[in-house]
């Protein structure tokens, strides 16, 4: 049973590393599709940052050595 899976996964590999010739269309929404994809990895990215940003900078001032309080005290 685990030689009839390798072959399968090596026969798999041999059709997708070495295609015959494709004869495909790309339309022209299919770019616009790919840089919609892009901007929400970027700004999905930029939102995790921004929401764990006191997390992060903890944890940076605490390899450094400096202790930084969550809260400052507003006495």
């Amino acid at each position: 049973m685990k030689k009839q899976f390798k072959f399968f996964l090596f026969l798999l590999a041999v059709a997708f590393l070495f295609p015959t010739s494709a004869h495909a269309y790309l339309d022209p929404g299919t770019g616009s599709y790919v840089i919609q994809v892009l901007a929400a990895v970027f700004f999905g990215g930029f939102f995790v940052i921004k929401t764990w940003w006191t997390q992060i900078k903890n944890f940076l001032s605490n390899l450094k050595g400096k202790k930084t309080s969550e809260k400052p005290d507003t006495k």
